[in-house]
């Protein structure tokens, strides 16, 4: 990788931390605040700036997790994630808003809170591991 590549994967690297510390965050949030993290869900493509700046930062962490992938203590697992990620963003934006707003609704309507303070842990989980497979082990 020349220098220019490998500044660009370093940054994807700092942008995929980011995201774990994200997810550690927001799982945290869940557990402490699960009627707002209903709420929060219910309005998830209620408008368009909502929805795709969610598309958004789907879009660019699954680029980041692709493009740091080679860092990566894993780089075939990161790379499908990434992938995913990308993939899923580009078919979520293409479908009418509407339809990801009902979904958003519907759900946020039917998870009790107790499901939601049981998933946060997944969601700190996550985060660590993303953090934990960006950084570097022994050599």
């Amino acid at each position: 990788m020349n220098d220019g590549g490998q500044g660009m994967a370093v940054f994807a690297q700092w942008v995929v931390i980011a995201a774990g510390v994200w997810l550690i965050g927001l799982g945290l949030w869940m557990a402490l605040f699960p009627r707002r993290a209903l709420r929060t869900l219910a309005a998830m493509g209620g408008s368009t700036a909502v929805h795709f700046g969610e598309m958004i930062t789907r879009l660019l962490v699954g680029a980041a997790l692709a493009a740091a992938a080679a860092l990566s203590r894993c780089p075939q697992a990161v790379l499908v994630v990434g992938g995913f990620l990308i993939v899923s963003a580009l078919i979520l934006m293409a479908l009418p808003r509407r339809w990801h707003a009902g979904y958003s609704t519907w759900w946020a309507a039917r998870i009790p809170i107790l499901a939601v303070r049981l998933v946060a842990p997944f969601s700190v989980i996550a985060g660590a591991v993303l953090i934990w497979v960006m950084i570097p082990g022994p050599a």
